[in-house]
């Protein structure tokens, strides 16, 4: 899902360079909304949602609306009392019927409970309709609510519309609110006035007259699909559509597209459009066939703030390419695979932005994308703290992080395609995780545990741990000083490295490039870099005139300069560097290298002594972590003569 920002900066962005393209396309904060790691009330998690069956009846210039939602669920616990959703309070329930009988509802705020007698024993099918009416709350232009109704500033069409990342649902929909319990099939059933379209998700399966002015629309989603990508856009639309076909196979995929009835914005829209077909099928080929082909890849258009990738069905601005491309990695990453939990939003966005760039290398020019990765990893490197793991998922601003979600999952992506230094094994990769977790979810440790199943704990030198350790769940990155010395034909290289955040990572394994300039011709050199400082020797028989690290931009890092070093001809003394892990950890930390005589503490955020230890002589030490809460922990090493050094853990 995408920022909703003010139309003036939305055109600013748009028209000022495509380095900036990334930044328009984020995250709104649904305003009253509080984020939560879980569902709202822990008995929501005892049954699972089969099947959701809308009926509903709205229009285009308010959000007010009213019908029933019926759900089919199967109960989870040996004794099954009450159910449990969530629904907003200005929506009104007028009646509801567990396995078609009445049923008296209470509320707490927006969780709703209806009491289930006799109680149902474990593994029980039930049904719960509801029935209500209300007005949602609509945002305002840009600021996005659950559901919204707003008028376009460009084109006056007035559109009602959902929005409903992260937990938005419950603003319009009687709803469980669980990435982790995924519906199995939607039936969206929505009555409109005539003059509309209502776009949704999966199949138009029929279009029913109720009255002399009033159409039923009857969508079909036979795929399993998040809460939160449940959809609705009413408009006065044009349906443009066509069908286009993958390659080598005479199989067709439906491609509809909801546009403003204005002959002007389809002419200006077609071009882009008629070309998703080529788009769709070249990811295809890297991810994996598109995984809703069965039904469509469609898109609705309405006043937001970028888009929403909506499952099959995705809410656009503008069918600008580089936001269409977004939207079209979230089929993949976000919606056939969604995040297991909101911790692991890059598993949604980083994919997505790695898209556009994708996107740009292949149909637009490697010079235009080697400029997007540039300023995304500049834009990451404009501060040094921050995580790709989002360890405060209360905060959706922090969950939708322009720079640690997007633009910093993207680099990570990008790295790791380094590391593997393979494309035909990194999108083996990419498509193994989307086959293995189809229409379920994945967090970042089942991605790891994908590539340690594909390829061994480790890669070309580096473990899988600690490149995911480093990269999503620590914070900084590499800061590097070269120097370099050649005496003949034998180049000496040394690399001194230091983490940004030194008490996160005090220095990343990582695979470098080092670019050597000549007159006669240039190569690149491809160093193993595990330790803070490094020593490499190898020949060239070209006078070198330069140096220069990561000449393709696949890396993170801040270069502190580059040096001639008439001297350098001898290897270095590596002194032993102090590390901890796992980090993060499930149990204890194993703290490597501690200097003898040292003391250890471990505190809380807040300062508090929670364990203290010391080591007699150099060797690991055990820190204890199997009965603490899941969070940041500090673990502080002080030895006679030295100051203390400090160390950020992890919990899981």
């Amino acid at each position: 899902m995408r920022n909703l920002l003010p139309l003036a900066a939305l055109l600013f962005l748009q028209y000022t360079g495509r380095a900036q393209k990334f930044v328009y396309d984020r995250n709104p904060v649904h305003i009253g909304i509080v984020p939560r790691v879980t569902v709202a009330d822990p008995a929501e998690d005892n049954y699972d949602v089969k099947y959701v069956k809308f009926n509903l009846v709205l229009g285009n210039l308010s959000t007010d609306l009213s019908g029933d939602v019926t759900t089919n669920a199967v109960t989870t616990v040996p004794s099954f009392t009450s159910y449990v959703f969530e629904l907003d309070t200005l929506l009104t329930i007028d009646s509801m019927f567990i396995n078609g009988n009445p049923v008296s509802v209470t509320s707490s705020g927006a969780v709703r409970s209806a009491t289930v007698a006799p109680a149902m024993a474990g593994g029980t099918h039930l049904t719960a309709k509801v029935v209500y009416h209300g007005t949602p709350l609509s945002g305002l232009l840009y600021h996005s609510r659950g559901m919204n109704s707003v008028q376009d500033p460009t084109t006056f069409h007035r559109v009602t519309y959902t929005s409903s990342e992260c937990f938005g649902s419950m603003e319009w929909w009687p709803c469980k609110q669980s990435l982790r319990d995924k519906i199995d099939s939607v039936d969206m059933w929505v009555t409109i006035p005539d003059s509309l379209k209502a776009g949704s998700n999966g199949l138009l399966k029929a279009v029913t007259t109720i009255d002399a002015s009033h159409n039923r629309y009857e969508w079909h989603e036979s795929y399993p699909i998040d809460y939160y990508l449940v959809s609705l856009a009413i408009a006065p639309y044009t349906d443009y559509s066509y069908y286009m076909h993958f390659s080598g196979s005479s199989d067709s995929m439906l491609v509809q597209d909801f546009v403003y009835s204005d002959s002007s914005v389809l002419a200006g829209s077609r071009t882009n459009i008629d070309s998703l077909d080529t788009i769709i099928n070249y990811f295809s080929g890297l991810y994996g066939r598109y995984p809703f082909w069965h039904e469509k890849m469609g898109h609705c258009m309405a006043p937001i703030g970028g888009g929403m990738e909506n499952q099959t069905m995705a809410t656009v601005l503008e069918f600008n390419l580089d936001l269409l491309t977004h939207e079209l990695g979230h089929q993949w990453f976000g919606d056939n695979v969604t995040c297991g939990s909101w911790a692991d939003i890059i598993m949604n966005e980083g994919f997505a932005n790695y898209t556009q760039y994708l996107y740009d290398d292949h149909f637009v020019s490697s010079t235009s994308a080697t400029t997007s990765m540039a300023y995304m990893q500049s834009d990451v490197k404009a501060v040094d703290t921050g995580t790709c793991y989002v360890n405060d998922t209360t905060n959706e601003a922090r969950i939708f992080d322009g720079r640690l979600s997007y633009e910093k999952g993207c680099c990570v992506i990008h790295m790791l395609r380094s590391v593997i230094n393979s494309d035909s094994l990194f999108f083996t990769l990419l498509r193994t995780y989307q086959a293995t977790l189809a229409g379920s979810t994945g967090t970042i440790s089942d991605f790891k545990n994908v590539a340690v199943g594909l390829f061994g704990a480790s890669i070309n030198g580096v473990s899988f741990d600690t490149f995911f350790n480093q990269w999503a769940y620590l914070e900084g990155y590499p800061k590097i000083t070269t120097t370099w010395n050649q005496a003949g034909t034998d180049i000496f290289i040394r690399l001194d490295q230091v983490g940004a955040v030194p008490s996160s990572v005090p220095f990343f394994t990582l695979p470098v490039e080092l670019h050597l300039h000549a007159t006669t011709g240039d190569t690149v050199v491809r160093m193993n870099v595990n330790r803070p400082s490094q020593f490499f020797h190898f020949t060239w028989s070209h006078p070198i005139m330069s140096a220069g690290l990561d000449p393709n931009r696949w890396l993170i890092y801040k270069s502190e300069g580059y040096f001639h070093d008439p001297s350098l001809n001898t290897e270095l003394v590596i002194v032993p560097i102090v590390t901890a892990t796992p980090n993060p950890a499930t149990d204890d930390w194993q703290v490597n290298n501690v200097p003898a005589g040292s003391a250890l503490q471990l505190t809380d955020a807040a300062g508090n002594i929670l364990w203290s230890g010391a080591c007699i002589k150099t060797q690991p030490v055990i820190v204890p972590g199997g009965r603490l809460a899941a969070g940041l922990y500090i673990l502080n090493i002080s030895s006679k003569g030295t100051r203390t050094t400090s160390f950020k853990l992890i919990k899981l």
